[in-house]
Order: structure tokens, then sequence, then C-alpha cells
């Protein structure tokens, strides 16, 4: 229990009876990427496993601990990395500055893990799985390299930032009105529109999610904030990392967020030369089914699967694992 709340590392890989794996991999790595510190964790059963490339959202917002509590069993089938992007997580650091927060550092940063990581297994390729602002990184990334990359898979993916944020706020003032929730009404109100899908200041955007939450907007039938607890309950995270946590998203979000939002992969990613899988909450309202299955229509790709889970909302691999999980399972099989 001490070492769980202390934190700062990675648990072993056991199998059903409590013995350590013989072949198994755990680790937490410190790397250099562009230059400053980054963190990655490693864990699968086998080390001649394929590797799981893990891209999380936010921006800012490492989900390691809640991609292990829901899609643990990944690790069967993968070796599965976590990364925290630098600025967040315990990727936070006085190293990072904030004019390095740049989709292009982002995305360059991820060449130099992807290289480090095939070279360390000894692979060709790795599968790449990206979430929500992940999903953005990640489809620019299997646009740019994929030669390194045997499928991309992309978890409730934003496809034109701009457009997904004005349909966000109109959802909730919408739910807001319909239920003459008068305060919630007044605060969205206050923030007023988005303008070119920007609020004014990033406590506005937080205010217009905090009512999104509740509105059923962001995790559907489960517990959003269950949910997001995960994150800091990451035992690689250290107490004072943990502390630091909202730190670190607060100052990649403030960061990147104008760049996130002017996104639009309607032009950035009309081609993709990999097998694309999309996985798409029916109930998001922060990225949104109807735009995900239009982008879906009009990207050029030989192969690519759109796959809707019903009973979720932004948080699709965590609100129903048991399907996610199959379905990931059922990916690396069909392309190894």
């Amino acid at each position: 229990m001490f070492k769980s709340l202390v934190g700062g590392y990675v648990p072993v890989v056991k199998d059903q009876h409590g013995n350590v794996l013989k072949d198994s991999i755990s680790q937490l790595e410190k790397l250099t990427l562009g230059g400053v510190t980054q963190w990655i964790t490693i864990r699968g059963k086998n080390k001649n496993l394929p590797i799981l490339l893990f891209l999380h959202g936010g921006p800012g917002s490492p989900q390691t601990g809640a991609q292990r509590k829901y899609n643990r069993v990944l690790e069967d089938e993968y070796i599965v990395v976590n990364w925290d992007q630098r600025g967040s997580g315990k990727s936070f650091t006085p190293e990072v500055k904030k004019e390095s927060l740049t989709v292009n550092q982002l995305l360059s940063d991820a060449y130099e893990l992807v290289t480090y990581l095939l070279n360390k297994f000894n692979q060709e390729k790795l599968f790449i799985m990206g979430h929500s602002v992940g999903a953005a990184l990640g489809l620019l990334f299997a646009g740019k390299y994929p030669n390194l990359i045997h499928a991309y898979i992309g978890i409730n993916q934003p496809v034109h930032r701009q457009e997904e944020e004005k349909k966000s706020y109109t959802f909730a003032l919408d739910v807001a009105k319909r239920k003459h929730d008068k305060k919630a009404i007044a605060q969205l109100e206050s923030i007023g529109f988005p303008e070119n899908g920007l609020y004014r200041k990033i406590e506005d955007m937080v205010v217009q999610r905090t009512w999104l939450t509740k509105y059923k907007g962001v995790a559907y039938k489960k517990n959003a904030a269950l949910i997001n607890m995960n994150y800091l309950l990451s035992s690689h995270l250290t107490w004072k990392e943990r502390l630091n946590f909202m730190k670190g998203f607060g100052f990649s979000s403030t960061n990147l967020w104008n760049e996130i939002t002017s996104l639009n992969l309607f032009q950035l990613v009309p081609e993709l030369h990999v097998p694309v899988y999309f996985i798409i909450g029916r109930h998001d309202k922060i990225v949104f089914h109807e735009l995900v299955t239009d982008y879906f229509e009009q990207l050029r790709a030989k192969e690519k699967q759109l796959i809707v889970f019903e009973e979720s909302g932004h948080l699709a691999c965590f609100e129903e694992p048991g399907k996610f999980n199959q379905l990931m399972n059922d990916i690396k099989k069909n392309h190894l």
C-alpha cells in the first residue's frame, strides 16, 4: 500500500497465480526526445509481442492509469507503451518551454520515440492508437510516417476542431435551456459562443466541459470523474507528480489549445496509406459521430473501418472496455 501511494514505478507482469512471467517486460524509462526529458512506461507479457503505442489526450493529460485499469488485457497481446508527452504528467518539467509546445514538435518527439521503440525491440513497424487530442496527433503521424505503422486506431477521433467546439457548446446550451437550468444557462451565456472554436480563456472551456460532463456528453453511462481519477492514480507517477498533474494539464492546454483547435483533418489528411480504424462513441459531444462519419467517407484509404460504440461518449475505450479490448485483439490478428 505504501509503495502504491509513493508511486514512481511500474508493476511487474504476473500470471494468474501471481508469479512474474519469465519473458515479460515492465519498465519505466526516462528518454530525451526533442532535447527534453520525457517518460514512457512499457508493459507486456512477452518481449516479442508487437508494439502498441498509446497517444493520450488532453492535451496534457496522460491516461496511463485508466488505460491499465480498463485495458490491461491488451498487455497479453501487445507490448503496450504509454508516453507522457512533453509538458504533461511525468514529463512536466522546467526543461519544457511553452514555445516548444507545438503540434510539429510533438510529431517530431513521436517520431524519435517510435524509432527508439522499433530499434529496442528489433521490429519494423508498430500499432498506434490515439485518444481524443492524441488521436489528432496519431492521425497526423500516420499520414506522415505510414512506413512505420501496421495500423492506426483513432478513438473518439477529432476531425475538425473548430466545428466540434461550436457543436459542443451549442449542445450544452440547448440541454441547459431544455432543462430550464438557470445556473448552467447563465454560466454558458457568460463565457459566450466559441469564436472560430476558441473561448476567450482556458477557464471558459473548463466551464463548458463541466456542464457537458453533467449532461452526459463526456461519459454516457459511466462516471467521467471516476474514470479520469485513474489518471492521477497511475503508479508511474510519484506523489509530487500527482500533485503537479493539473499544472501540466493547464500548461499544455493553454499553450497548445489554439493550434489544436485550428486542425482540420479533412484538409490535412485526405488520404492514408495504412489500415485505419475509427472508434466512435455514439453519445460523444466533444467530437461528433456525424463529423467522423463524414470524414471517414471522404478519407481515401485502401483499408478503413468505422465502429460505433453505442453505450459510450468521449471515453469509448474506458466506457466499453470489453468491446474495445476484443476489437484490438482482432486488429492485431488482421495485420500480423
